[in-house]
């Protein structure tokens, strides 16, 4: 007998688990002064395994060699512990070919692009897939909300440059594979976290999580507040976790995971012209102020995967999943400025691994199939300076999504590796106007295509390889930029289109003597690409149309050192020549014209120290060259650099360990934009990054059974 829980009962669990985690969360301030006074004797660190291990990234756990892509991964490190906290960012340093902008404006959420794709993105993430413990955080449309990662709780991430679209569908920039902390060996293992920054940044965490037989369970929680640097850009968010693993018996595994996302503040202080940045980079937008722009969210998510492997070699697994988001914004103009939707999204995913071997070598065979279903409650009210006012429209918008797909990884010789996949992306849209005072503007849409891709991995040694890949990608819009209809309308924009690519890629990667390194060049020719506009009308709310042609040519590098006596460092460059081929706006052609937000140059670089009397530092540096900020190339954002400092002390004693430490952001003072809004109106494109500032906290890890 099944129970399938009602709404009710699914919002009274979140409820439950909320008040358990902010009881816990409250635990922590005692425990800080428990400990306090507790010292130690030095004790020497175990090394620091650099060992790749295998990528989930590719929907079956492959090592990285295996593999016919770009790929980066990131294993939690100790300096992650001392981290603020507050972006995604802050994980993936050094990254090739992935840029972050916006980490400071938590309305409009940290903007990732990978090789150029999702630099469109007004807010949240676009073009690019994401993945958490194997459940989607992309919505069938495409787009991904990031209110439900907090970094701190990350372990690992895989993040695979390129088309990714032959395996999980719509989108053209990659996969980004995360994996939350997993349940220590220990039977109970607390560990509480207190942050401190400047501008009223607070940030309090608590994990806690253990193993007893074939249970393994880890429950996090955390309070992030800030006034922030600019004036209004306060926030408060609350966040919690619950994650359960069952070994339900030998070939079979289950997990269990629920999350909560709670702000109920969160305010946009807008973009500036550039004579208001360099006058005065702290002001918030006058509109913004007037408008009262910002945000509210609850977001509760429950999420399950079971696992079964019949017999050796093979393997099936089902993955289900449920998301409630209630979202309530303000934007900087009159006329349907408020904005409030009551979202529903499930999915269900099946799939099917077979090792076996074809013509006397070995061979990987997947194939599933993946389905998706997305339901808003739109309803947009004018904005009267911050008060609701009239009703401007309300309608229901559904999108549901199919994709089978399946991939073979074939060992054709002893030294070369052959990949091939393929998958059917069927995307239904459907919207259901309940304000017909301007008629009817119900509807539907169905898009649908194939994606395809090859590559093969020539193993020059057992540490290197040279590794081709080639592939169609299909993007279709998402509900915001089929809905956001710039003739001031409901319904869809009839003059929007889905973008294809077609990718080719040649990269080289490898590990001499505990050096690693990775280069990669690639083509990626697109069509109808998807780009953002404003209109001077609507300042603040994106619109979208399609560009012809264009084209990207790129080398992403990287080198990582080995351990030396407590040191390791790292190095990464991205070179982006992105140019429109075929572009009309108002008549006038921008052929050979630049994309904008992305940088032509960008450099990164990494030192780590650890002491074996407990002392450690870090310093990552990051250059940041001259961007365009707009499609016409009339506008540029100021290359800059960036800079962090980080330096503590960890002592350990009888399993419990404590650390303190201090950071140093933006360390060389630089003034510079951390976001800009591509094609904004009124030439608004500038958010200006803080000055130099300091954060610092204290950490501990008590293992108590």
């Amino acid at each position: 007998m099944f129970f399938i829980p009602t709404a009710h009962s699914f919002l009274g669990c979140f409820s439950r688990l909320r008040w358990i985690i902010r009881h816990l969360i409250a635990l922590t301030g005692s425990i800080a002064i428990t400990f306090s006074a507790w010292a130690q004797k030095p004790e020497t660190p175990k090394p620091v395994t650099l060992d790749s291990i295998n990528i989930t990234a590719t929907r079956s756990e492959r090592a990285p060699a295996q593999i016919p892509n770009s790929i980066t991964q990131i294993t939690r490190n100790p300096q992650h512990n001392y981290q603020p906290g507050a972006t995604l960012d802050e994980f993936a340093h050094g990254t090739p070919g992935v840029f972050f902008q916006n980490q400071f404006n938590f309305t409009q959420d940290v903007r990732i692009a990978i090789r150029g794709f999702g630099a469109r993105s007004p807010f949240g993430v676009r073009g690019i897939q994401m993945r958490v413990d194997g459940i989607p955080a992309t919505l069938p449309d495409g787009q991904t909300q990031l209110d439900s990662i907090d970094p701190s709780l990350i372990e690992r991430m895989d993040i695979v440059r390129g088309p990714s679209a032959a395996l999980y569908g719509n989108a053209s920039g990659g996969m980004i594979d995360i994996t939350t902390r997993e349940a220590p060996p220990e039977k109970l293992v607390v560990m509480p976290r207190q942050v401190f920054g400047q501008y009223g940044y607070l940030k309090s965490e608590l994990f806690m999580g253990g193993r007893q037989g074939n249970f393994g369970y880890s429950l996090y929680g955390s309070h992030t507040q800030q006034d922030g640097w600019r004036d209004h850009s306060a926030m408060q968010n609350t966040f919690s976790q619950a994650k359960l693993n069952f070994k339900t018996s030998d070939d079979s595994d289950l997990m269990l995971v629920f999350r909560e996302f709670y702000s109920p503040l969160s305010k946009d202080p807008g973009a500036l012209t550039s004579a208001e940045a360099q006058a005065n980079p702290r002001q918030a937008s006058a509109r913004n102020v007037q408008y009262n722009a910002g945000e509210e969210i609850r977001q509760e998510e429950m999420g399950a995967r079971f696992r079964h492997r019949p017999s050796a070699g093979k393997e099936f697994s089902i993955t289900t999943h449920l998301l409630h988001r209630d979202f309530q914004s303000r934007q900087a103009f009159f006329d349907g400025g408020q904005v409030q939707f009551d979202r529903w999204v499930g999915g269900l995913m099946v799939q099917f691994v077979n090792d076996h071997i074809l013509f006397n070598r070995p061979n990987r065979f997947l194939a599933g199939v993946d389905y998706g279903i997305q339901n808003d409650d739109r309803q947009r009210f004018n904005n009267n300076f911050g008060v609701r006012s009239a009703l401007n429209l309300s309608q229901i918008e559904r999108v549901q999504s199919t994709g089978p797909f399946f991939r073979n990884e074939w060992n054709i010789k002893d030294k070369l590796d052959l990949v091939i996949g393929g998958r059917w992306d069927w995307l239904n849209y459907q919207v259901k106007d309940q304000f017909r005072t301007d008629g009817n503007q119900s509807g539907s849409r169905t898009v649908s295509q194939a994606s395809g891709s090859a590559g093969l991995v020539y193993h020059l040694t057992d540490q290197q390889q040279i590794y081709t890949h080639v592939a169609s990608v299909f993007e279709a819009p998402t509900t915001t930029e089929l809905l956001n209809n710039p003739a001031g309308r409901g319904g869809f924009n009839p003059n929007l289109n889905a973008q294809t690519s077609l990718s080719n890629e040649l990269g080289f990667r490898g590990n001499t003597a505990g050096f690693q390194y990775d280069t990669a060049i690639f083509f990626i020719r697109t069509w109808d690409e998807i780009t953002p506009f404003e209109l001077p009308s609507s300042p603040g709310r994106a619109f979208f149309r399609n560009a012809g042609q264009s084209r990207r040519i790129g080398v992403e590098t990287r080198l990582a050192t080995p351990e030396w006596k407590g040191l390791r460092g790292e190095v990464s460059y991205t070179y982006s020549d992105f140019e429109f081929e075929k572009y009309v706006v108002n008549d006038v052609s921008l052929k050979g014209n630049s994309f904008p937000g992305i940088p032509a140059h960008r450099w990164e670089g990494l030192v780590r120290y650890s002491h074996p009397f407990g002392f450690f530092g870090q310093v990552h540096v990051h250059r940041v060259g001259e961007f365009y900020v707009n499609d016409v190339n009339t506008a540029t954002n100021p290359a800059y650099n960036l800079g962090q400092l980080l330096a503590g002390w960890e002592l350990k004693r009888n399993g419990i360990e404590g650390s303190v430490f201090i950071g140093i952001n933006n360390l060389f003072d630089s003034q510079y934009n951390a976001n800009t809004r591509i094609n904004a109106a009124l030439g608004r494109y500038y958010e200006p990054g803080p000055p130099l500032n300091v954060f610092g906290g204290i950490r501990f890890r008590i293992v108590a059974f």
